[in-house]
């Protein structure tokens, strides 16, 4: 028998146990420092729990995780009709997905995807010898807030939230009293640390600007815990040498796409 319910803290506790962090790392953040921003939609077989499609409005866009435990089949069109009924996600919304190859054939073979793929990396660092010390990173201040805001999304950077100005370490390397390059954490925690929005103003690029703010975000976040991580477009060439220039290593290969909004695309099922 197929049901389907809203994970407990209990469920949400248990898994983050078993997920591979270096395998899945988005969908352990959203276990861990984005659970209280998170829905959790459990998929289960004769009462056990076969996969999970998580659910964040945090973000500037509608953004999913997904999760099958132990790569049992998952029923996917009645899991879809009860999360579309679950979050009621507005019907022209376009949401993000990072999909592994098995679980982006299993949305593919519904037409959930749009668009033309983008790879995505999980790194993690793994040689300390091969980081840098600098001098010239310095601490962005409460006050630089809306600033680094400013800069970020010049930039093109779109995943990123205020809290995370708020609640982690930020470092910018300044020209003339202005940002000209820029890094922080997405997550600052024992449980999880990961780089990200790390950009440099395109007039300093090539200068070795990102791998110095890169490098001491790393110094930084090993106090807290000897594994970390950052996520970086497989095509954003220079940023992937600059990483592996400085010890990160590729952990999981995966795919970031465009996702249908989830109310039109399966509608002939009904739910348990």
């Amino acid at each position: 028998m197929i049901s389907h319910r809203l994970l407990t803290q209990e469920a949400i506790v248990q898994l983050i146990d078993q997920v591979d962090k270096d395998k899945h790392l988005l969908f352990y953040s959203y276990l861990t420092q984005r659970k209280e921003k998170a829905q959790f939609i459990g998929q289960y077989a004769d009462n056990q729990l076969t996969a999970v499609l998580a659910y964040l409005s945090e973000l500037s866009f509608p953004a999913f995780s997904f999760y099958r435990i132990n790569q049992q089949e998952v029923f996917f069109p009645e899991l879809i009709v009860f999360t579309r009924s679950t979050i009621k996600l507005d019907k022209n919304a376009i949401c993000g997905i990072i999909l592994c190859q098995r679980d982006l054939q299993l949305f593919q073979s519904f037409g959930l995807i749009t668009g033309i793929p983008r790879r995505f990396f999980t790194m993690k660092h793994i040689d300390q010898s091969k980081l840098l010390e600098s001098s010239m990173t310095q601490l962005v201040k409460e006050n630089e807030f809306s600033k680094v805001i400013a800069f970020l999304q010049k930039g093109e950077m779109k995943f990123f939230t205020r809290s995370e100005l708020e609640r982690c370490p930020f470092l910018g390397i300044k020209d003339g009293g202005e940002f000209i390059a820029i890094g922080g954490f997405h997550f600052y925690d024992p449980q999880l640390v990961e780089l990200g929005n790390i950009v440099t103003r395109p007039d300093h690029r090539g200068n070795g600007l990102a791998k110095l703010v890169t490098s001491e975000l790393t110094h930084i976040g090993k106090q807290l815990s000897s594994d970390v991580y950052l996520g970086v477009l497989a095509e954003n060439l220079p940023a992937v040498h600059i990483y592996e220039s400085l010890g990160f290593q590729t952990t999981a290969e995966l795919s970031l796409w465009i996702l249908q909004c989830l109310c039109h695309k399966i509608s002939s099922f009904s739910y348990v």
